[in-house]
């Protein structure tokens, strides 16, 4: 374990010369609007950057400055004063990734889970924040780097995606007043939106075809699970960034407190787990080497699919 230290986290980035930004695996809004901020910000001030991640990048996070900077992990060339794991909760959720951090000279974690073991050489964890690009917001402003339309668009979506467009529980009132200064500096609330929650790609209205008719309940409801295997996948198209969020469609019934979706990867069982207030699901990620949010999180299993969603449900009911 490194040390924990805001201070000495920003003096690093004022010093180094060149970094190498890491998204976790299935990268999601809040890691790809991080990185994706912080790499503006950089370049603003003189410095060289190159980004990774072991997973594709939502095509509806296009609008994004930079996307198509993205390298794979194999793709990635050359030395960097520091490595950053940007939003990754534990080094396993870097991936392929990882051996690029460990070669680093200097590791560096910015993140915002409650579970992060704070595993770089200087991190700057807020655990429990809204979003880790309230972090990286915050960070733009002790840097004293100017809030472009670009950064804005970059951050405002990170910070949307991780507080279910502002309406859950983690959204406070520094959210929402980061959200506005957001938008003054020009970030698209109304484009953001449009992208993110009021257009799907027809392969996954099928795969949530799909995810209703598997979708089936233990313990008297109050456990919703569903799974989708290779087949659900090729059949449809659906990437699995795409599907991710599916499990969310078990948590929406009323009398369910907890629900996850298992899927099926060449790489193992991932598994997704969502808990309704005050239940929480992040122990249960951590137990098999997982991490992630009070209610939102997940870990890979690797054992057959119907023995991963036997191990999740059994591990739910303990806590039933």
């Amino acid at each position: 374990m490194g040390i924990e230290s805001k201070a000495g986290w920003l003096e690093q980035v004022r010093k180094g010369t060149s970094f190498l930004l890491i998204s976790h695996v299935n990268p999601d809004g809040d890691t790809i609007g991080s990185v994706l901020g912080l790499r503006l910000a950089l370049l603003h001030m003189g410095k060289k950057v190159k980004l990774v991640c072991d997973g594709d990048i939502p095509k509806n996070m296009s609008m994004l400055t930079g996307h198509e900077c993205y390298l794979k992990p194999d793709q990635v060339e050359g030395t960097f004063d520091a490595a950053i794991a940007v939003d990754v909760s534990s080094p396993d959720m870097m991936g392929a990734s990882l051996p690029l951090f460990e070669a680093a000279p200097v590791r560096m974690v910015m993140d915002h889970h409650s579970t992060n073991q704070a595993y770089g050489d200087i991190n700057w964890i807020c655990r429990g924040e809204s979003a880790n690009c309230q972090i990286v917001y915050d960070a733009i402003m002790e840097l004293g780097v100017p809030l472009t339309k670009e950064i804005a668009n970059c951050v405002l979506l990170g910070l949307s995606t991780d507080t279910g467009h502002f309406q859950y529980a983690s959204t406070t009132a520094r959210t929402i007043h980061t959200a506005a200064a957001l938008v003054d500096a020009g970030g698209e609330i109304s484009r953001i939106s449009k992208l993110m929650y009021r257009s799907q790609p027809m392969r996954r209205i099928q795969m949530t075809k799909i995810a209703y008719q598997k979708m089936h309940f233990e313990n008297d409801g109050q456990i919703g699970m569903l799974d989708l295997t290779k087949a659900d996948f090729e059949r449809t198209g659906c990437t699995f960034g795409e599907a991710d969020g599916l499990v969310n469609l078990a948590l929406e019934i009323e009398g369910v407190r907890f629900a996850f979706l298992a899927s099926e990867r060449e790489n193992g069982i991932k598994i997704s787990l969502r808990a309704a207030e005050p239940d929480t699901v992040n122990d249960v990620a951590v137990r098999f080497g997982g991490g992630g949010h009070a209610q939102a999180a997940g870990c890979t299993l690797y054992m057959s699919l119907e023995e991963a969603k036997q191990t999740i449900l059994e591990a739910i009911q303990a806590k039933l």
